[in-house]
């Protein structure tokens, strides 16, 4: 026979509510609006777009922060000439990671992003 502590079972408990207490996209959107990156935000959104439909309006400015984001840094390749642009690895994986599941955006400046970033 198995014996647990009480703290063994207390812990399972808490594990078992948190499983069972999973936030809802709205919530989980809130929490990346107040504590994540304006990227992790849009990547939220777009991969929850069909379960954010009352929140359309704050995933769009969010989404639109992040192309502004994008577009200077792709402007800054053109003010510097032939040297690429170098960014924060985490900041430039973050927006490949939105270039990846924001079909349209990826489409418009994945191949400019990948010729004229450097990540480090």
């Amino acid at each position: 026979m198995i014996r647990f502590t009480h703290h063994q079972i207390l812990g399972l408990a808490f594990i078992l509510i948190q499983l069972g207490c999973k936030l809802s996209p709205a919530k989980q959107l809130d929490r990346l609006l107040e504590e994540g990156t304006m990227f992790q935000s849009a990547i939220f959104c777009e991969k929850n777009k069909s379960q954010l439909l009352e929140r359309q309006s704050e995933c769009d400015e969010v989404t639109k922060k992040v192309k502004e984001e994008i577009d200077s840094i792709v402007n800054r390749r053109l003010e510097l000439g032939i040297t690429p642009v170098i960014i924060e690895k985490k900041k430039g994986e973050e927006i490949e990671e939105f270039l990846k599941v924001h079909t349209q955006m990826g489409i418009r400046y994945w191949e400019i992003w990948k010729s004229n970033v450097i990540l480090e």
